[in-house]
């Protein structure tokens, strides 16, 4: 197995959270350019209503300094290509680029001249860019919870991909509610982990729920497992995290669309291998 996409101390955590509560905490490998952010004043884990990519390299425009963005969020329009790992991933965060502005950045802030002519980003939205090309962190999304001079950086957080509780493998357990106006799901032994997890770690890592509780497929994808022994063991790739599902979980099952939306109607019914957590 590859090294732990984490510092040190955090997978300490992730390992006494998994014997404490007796589960298997799998966790989506995070870009290791955004652990150098955790717990910097001027930075923020990305919250659930925040789709796009982080950067994985720095980039030297022609005749310019170098821009620190590996591990911020980042603008591919205004970035390019080289602030990312393959061609793969900067058409991925491109597509999730258009989505996310077009929802979420507001006309007012899409220019400098924009930005300054507010204090604050009208209609309560809450995210822009860095436009300021002095800035060594230009092309970088920013979030704010008040006035633009307050606006935050915002690095890769910790993604769940499932919460497996080690004597009940088999069943996948979920409850879907709205967070932050997303659709939202999550395991019932999700709170437990995430305040334990954050509370220790002292920053926000976790803020949504695991992949496994709304994915129809499983990822092609590195994950790091904390076991329920105190132990880590990992995948990597769809092939191992299939047989993790198939065997050690006993045939753990992921929720098809149709099931979510009949589960978002009716929770006294239940399908094979689901439940519905109230």
């Amino acid at each position: 197995m590859s090294t732990v996409a984490m510092l040190p101390g955090h997978a300490r955590i992730f390992q006494a959270a998994a014997r404490h509560f007796n589960v298997f905490i799998l966790v989506r490998r995070t870009n290791l350019a955004s652990l150098r952010f955790i717990g910097n004043k001027d930075c923020v884990p990305k919250r659930i209503d925040c789709k796009a990519k982080t950067a994985d390299n720095p980039v030297t425009p022609e005749n310019s300094e170098q821009i620190d963005c590996a591990g911020l969020v980042a603008d591919p329009t205004l970035l390019g290509q080289a602030a990312f790992a393959s061609d793969k991933k900067y058409q991925k965060a491109l597509d999730e680029w258009a989505r996310f502005s077009m929802a979420h950045i507001h006309e007012r802030v899409r220019t400098l001249e924009g930005q300054k002519s507010v204090a604050i980003i009208p209609d309560g939205m809450q995210y822009f860019v860095d436009l300021d090309r002095s800035s060594p962190r230009y092309g970088c999304l920013k979030y704010t919870q008040g006035y633009l001079n307050m606006g935050k950086y915002i690095h890769g957080d910790f993604d769940l991909y499932g919460i497996v509780p080690a004597d009940d493998r088999r069943n996948n357990v979920a409850v879907f509610e709205t967070l932050l106006g997303q659709k939202h799901s999550r395991s019932p032994a999700f709170r437990d982990v995430q305040i334990f997890v954050n509370s220790r770690i002292g920053a926000p890592m976790i803020l949504h729920g695991e992949q496994d509780t709304y994915a129809e497929d499983h990822s092609d994808e590195g994950i790091d497992v904390f076991e329920p022994d105190g132990s880590i063991s990992g995948c990597e790739n769809l092939a191992q995290i299939e047989w993790l599902y198939a065997i050690r979980f006993r045939g753990r099952k992921l929720f098809t669309k149709s099931q979510q939306r009949h589960f978002g109607y009716d929770g006294n019914e239940t399908f094979e291998g689901f439940k519905w957590a109230l």
